[in-house]
């Protein structure tokens, strides 16, 4: 794939990423970013290091089978490196078999000479913090053969200083924020009266994600709040925990409240956002969610956890509140804060429509990431 730059040569740049199905985060993220400018301003090639037919329940364990794709994918990414020789190999990475799996991409890439960028797409506490020693070590030791680590979150800072000569380059997610703020501009043109409010949760469904959390809270807040819709939507997370879900809303009486909705994706997911009033993530340990970053393009006042990269997304008091993970009451009590509160919910929608425009999208992404990639180039 040729650049198309005015300048004289543009840098030479393998992308070792995902893309979906399975959908999740970084498959959005690398989706959006090869339908974007980039490609045409780096000389590029994409790899997909990651299989496309397994459910996100499977991915990153550590099976047989998962072993034996993880051993294919870093054959495929040699062949690559061997054939394209990239000055630069830009490599996403997560935690668990992802990380090691990728590691050895590290050190193929290191060996034919190509400078490396890793680029974990979670968060600082997943990958290092609340780990053992062991694997803190693994890490500091794979990082130690790259040139910088990509950091979505300012959380990642705390890694600076830990392997030296690897500098830290802050570059936060980010969408193509066309495809939402028509939707942004509605919600803060209109400034209508609601006869009932909808909650909205986007993205996996489960125990991490805090979406029992969100169930107990949603019970709470609907005892003295009677015109509150919640629209859970997604697939889980981990095989059975979507009938516990389901189980829990039954037994309280409350499916007329609390709807649990299949994955949407397109003018479905467009629709859930235009009817949703306030969208709330709860999640116990995140990198920077993508279905946060549409939610605030999409001019909604967010409820988030407050960890990993969220409080970058989230500035509590202006375009949302932040509130412990783990705690379903502090949850309730900020989603009963804004729906009471419409003046403090318009304001917070303005806040989130322009931070998006601002800090996240896609283009001006583009932008700062061609600056790391040339920045690397002349260390």
């Amino acid at each position: 794939m040729a650049a198309n730059l005015t300048d004289k040569r543009a840098p030479r740049v393998l992308v070792a990423g995902h893309l979906p199905p399975p959908m999740g985060g970084i498959g959005t993220y690398y989706q959006m970013l090869l339908a974007s400018s980039f490609p045409g301003r780096v000389n590029m090639r994409f790899i997909d290091t990651s299989s496309r037919r397994r459910p996100l329940a499977k991915t990153g364990s550590w099976g047989v089978l998962n072993l034996v794709f993880a051993v294919v994918d870093c054959v495929r990414f040699a062949w690559v490196v061997l054939f394209f020789r990239p000055e630069i190999s830009h490599i996403a990475t997560a935690f668990g078999l992802s990380f090691v799996k990728h590691s050895v991409c590290v050190v193929i890439a290191r060996l034919f000479g190509s400078k490396v960028l890793i680029h974990p797409h979670c968060s600082y506490a997943i990958m290092y913090e609340q780990r053992s020693r062991g694997w803190q070590w693994f890490v500091r030791k794979v990082t130690g053969l790259c040139s910088g680590v990509v950091a979505l979150s300012n959380e990642w800072k705390k890694f600076q200083g830990k392997v030296p000569g690897c500098r830290i380059y802050y570059l936060p997610n980010a969408i193509n924020t066309q495809d939402f703020m028509a939707i942004g501009l509605e919600k803060i043109q209109s400034k209508a009266a609601e006869d009932s409010l909808h909650i909205l949760y986007l993205g996996y469904l489960g125990k991490a994600k805090g979406t029992f959390d969100l169930i107990h809270a949603a019970k709470a807040v609907l005892e003295h709040e009677h015109r509150v819709v919640f629209d859970l939507i997604g697939q889980e997370l981990t095989t059975g925990e979507l009938g516990q879900l389901n189980y829990q809303v039954a037994d309280g009486g409350l499916e007329e409240f609390i709807h649990i909705h299949q994955p949407v994706n397109g003018p479905e997911k467009i629709a859930a956002f235009r009817t949703a009033d306030i969208f709330v993530y709860p999640s116990y340990h995140e990198g920077m969610p993508m279905a946060v970053i549409e939610a605030m393009a999409c001019g909604l006042p967010i409820i988030a956890s407050e960890v990993g990269g969220l409080p970058d997304l989230v500035l509590h008091g202006q375009n949302g509140l932040l509130v412990p993970a783990g705690q379903p009451d502090q949850l309730a009590a900020a989603i009963r804060k804004l729906v009471i509160d419409a003046d403090m919910r318009y304001s917070m929608q303005v806040v989130s429509y322009q931070m998006a425009q601002e800090n996240h999208d896609m283009e001006r992404l583009v932008l700062k990431l061609v600056d790391i990639y040339n920045a690397v180039l002349m260390l």
